[in-house]
């Protein structure tokens, strides 16, 4: 987190399996291919992870699902041990994890695993989806955290 002026600042720090997805001197996306080995943290990892696909932007986002739905629901149901976690991943048994969370993380998880691999994903959608959601739940969206209020910055200190 930043500090500071800064303090409203999330900064991404850990690079350690990330990789261009676009050839740097012709700017062409990388090839699809397979025959990958598994890449990631398993509860985390895409369904095409454990599959040993290449992995691109879409598997980015569904990680991010998964990610944002263990922090709103503490739990993923492939998390119990000899659980088959690709199988719930891949089946509607994993679907249970949706029960008692609002439908647009079924809908990012969905609009995630719909894109093939050379897709642009919408990004703008996504945050607009999200955006809604909290006004939905009665949250404003702003850039200030919990922590600036209590430090004493306001949104106009940026």
């Amino acid at each position: 987190m930043g500090t500071g002026n800064h303090a409203n600042l999330v900064y991404i720090i850990d690079f350690g399996l990330s990789k261009e997805f676009r050839n740097p001197n012709t700017h062409a996306h990388i090839p699809y291919s397979s025959g990958h080995g598994f890449t990631g943290s398993a509860a985390f990892a895409s369904v095409n992870s454990h599959l040993g696909l290449e992995l691109g932007r879409r598997d980015d986002l569904e990680s991010l699902a998964y990610i944002l739905i263990y922090f709103l629901g503490g739990f993923l149901p492939w998390q119990d041990p000899g659980k088959d976690i690709l199988a719930l991943k891949q089946g509607t048994a994993s679907q249970d994890m949706f029960r008692e969370l609002p439908v647009e993380f079924r809908t990012f998880l969905e609009a995630s695993r719909s894109l093939s691999f050379h897709d642009k994903p919408n990004y703008e959608q996504y945050c607009n989806l999200f955006d809604n959601l909290l006004l939905q739940q009665g949250f404003e969206n702003t850039p200030v955290f919990d922590w600036d209020v209590a430090c004493g910055y306001s949104k106009g200190d940026n």
